[in-house]
C-alpha cells in the first residue's frame, strides 16, 4: 500500500476536524430549536385556550413532555461526547508552524465563528420568545435574562 503524502494526510485531518466542528454546532443548534419549539407550542396553546376556553394546554403539554422527539438528554450527551472527542483527537498543539496547520486552524476558527453566531442568534430568539408572560402556570418557562445581551447582539 503506497504511503499517503503528508500534505494529503493533513488536508484529510483538517476536513475531518471541520466536519466534527460542524456536527457539534448543529447538535447545539438542535438543542436550541428544541427549546424554541417547546416555547412556541406553549404560547400557541395558551392563546388557543384564552380564545376558546377549551383548557387543553395542560393536557397537551404533559403529553408532549414525555414524547421521544421532545427529550433532549440524548442530544446533550452527544454534544458532551463530541466535545470530549474533539479535545482528545485534536488537542491544541503549541508551536505548530507549518502553513497547512495554520490554514487548518483558520478554517476551524471560521467554522467556530459561524457556529457561535448561529448559537447567539438562537439564544437571542429564545430571549425574545421568553420575554415575560401575562399569565403564569406550572409549565411556563421563566423569562430568559441573558447577561450582556447587548454585547451578544453586537455579533
Amino acid at each position: 500500500k503506497p504511503a499517503v503524502p503528508a500534505a494529503a494526510h493533513e488536508a484529510e485531518i483538517a476536513a475531518i476536524r471541520r466536519e466534527i466542528v460542524n456536527f457539534h454546532g448543529e447538535m447545539v443548534l438542535l438543542l436550541n430549536y428544541s427549546s424554541v419549539n417547546y416555547i412556541g407550542l406553549a404560547k400557541i396553546l395558551k392563546k388557543y385556550d384564552k380564545r376558546t376556553g377549551a383548557g387543553i394546554r395542560l393536557a397537551v403539554i404533559e403529553t408532549v413532555l414525555v414524547q421521544p422527539f421532545f427529550t433532549a438528554e440524548a442530544v446533550s450527551l452527544m454534544v458532551r461526547e463530541c466535545e470530549a472527542m474533539m479535545e482528545a483527537v485534536f488537542p491544541t498543539a503549541p508551536g505548530e508552524g507549518q502553513a497547512a496547520a495554520r490554514r487548518d486552524r483558520e478554517a476551524l476558527v471560521a467554522a467556530e465563528q459561524r457556529i457561535f453566531r448561529n448559537t447567539v442568534s438562537a439564544l437571542l430568539a429564545m430571549q425574545d420568545v421568553r420575554s415575560g408572560s401575562s399569565t403564569r402556570g406550572r409549565h411556563s418557562l421563566p423569562p430568559l435574562n441573558l447577561p450582556d445581551s447587548d454585547w451578544l447582539r453586537s455579533f
